[in-house]
């Protein structure tokens, strides 16, 4: 029997130790989540910037399609600044930080806390800055987004099942032990495209992104934080509920335009877009999620899931193999973190 090729960069053994690793923390969010579901609370506070912000849009979205809890994502930054009001005594705070000490994320947390808000953050550690300013800690360490999802999903759809939303969640939380096995199946039936892709267009002086719904938040952390951030790739990104506002101008013929067809509500939109770029450019990717569903999983959870779906071959395959070709490790920076700002 032929060997697997390796992918590149990518350790199928210690991602799917993770895969154990964070499933084995579920019970322990799930206490986190019992506990903060007894509290008063008349709103949602989800609040970061950066990475934080973008992955904290999927949870948003879940939030808003199971309940009616008022939910609010905010940009931790503009938040100080204003001194947001929707900021209360009886508010819930969910943040993170991969760092742990993201200065935006720390004063948003002190301001919080002065304001007699209860704050849950994913911390690196317990003897984190984010830890010492936050009420209730679930620790994060693993790299790579399925872990940081399967840590918020357990911790906000528990929430909801407590608020009596989300009848489904035992079985969706025990389904999460197939996440990481699903999540590497689709990563090698990508990688094939994601290599061909990186290999064609790496050296693009423009590409337009496209696509929304539940995908927004993962779309903004591709093209802000990889592209631009680790990659220096110029961009432009839009919703596809916005592409006939303004952007449909700027398609011509030799411009790169990569269009996430998603899955749920939202997908028609997408393929209104699709129909128009067919034909006028002749550099079109579409991404389509209907086709790299985890379908070790049930259907009904695929929606909530294509974010997670997302990450896995766009970040996980498309971001490492533009790297390769590009020769630009995803590591340097020439500015972020190497000064102060």
């Amino acid at each position: 029997m032929p060997k697997k090729e390796e992918l590149y960069k990518f350790n199928e053994q210690s991602f799917l130790r993770d895969g154990i690793k964070v499933y084995a923390t579920r019970v322990s969010i799930e206490m986190i989540a019992d506990k903060v579901a007894e509290l008063p609370c008349t709103n949602l506070i989800l609040t970061g910037v950066g990475g934080t912000q973008a992955e904290l849009y999927a949870v948003k979205e879940i939030v808003e399609l199971y309940s009616d809890i008022p939910v609010h994502l905010l940009n931790a930054a503009e938040a100080l600044a204003k001194e947001d009001r929707r900021i209360k005594s009886d508010s819930l705070v969910l943040t993170a930080s991969k760092s742990g000490d993201t200065p935006e994320t720390i004063e948003i947390c002190r301001y919080c806390g002065k304001k007699g808000a209860s704050v849950v953050a994913l911390v690196p550690d317990e003897e984190s800055l984010l830890a010492k300013y936050s009420d209730y800690q679930i620790v994060s360490q693993e790299e790579g987004m399925e872990n940081t999802y399967m840590r918020l999903y357990f911790f906000v759809l528990r929430y909801l099942f407590q608020k009596g939303y989300f009848p489904a969640y035992e079985k969706f939380a025990d389904q999460m032990k197939y996440l990481h096995p699903e999540a590497l199946r689709v990563k090698r039936l990508y990688d094939p495209i994601a290599d061909r892709n990186a290999a064609a267009f790496w050296n693009e002086p423009y590409q337009i992104w496209v696509g929304g719904g539940i995908l927004w938040g993962e779309l903004t952390l591709l093209t802000m934080c990889v592209l631009e951030e680790m990659q220096w790739m110029r961009n432009r990104l839009v919703s596809s509920a916005e592409f006939f506002h303004g952007t449909l101008e700027l398609v011509e013929p030799d411009v790169l335009v990569t269009l996430i067809k998603g899955i749920g509500p939202c997908r028609k939109l997408d393929e209104r877009v699709e129909r128009f770029l067919k034909g006028r450019t002749e550099k079109l990717v579409i991404v389509d999620l209907e086709e790299l569903k985890f379908t070790g999983l049930s259907e009904e959870f695929q929606y909530i899931l294509s974010p997670v779906i997302f990450s896995s071959v766009m970040e996980g395959r498309y971001c490492w193999n533009l790297e390769k070709y590009s020769g630009h490790d995803l590591s340097v920076r020439r500015y972020y973190r190497q000064f102060e700002y």
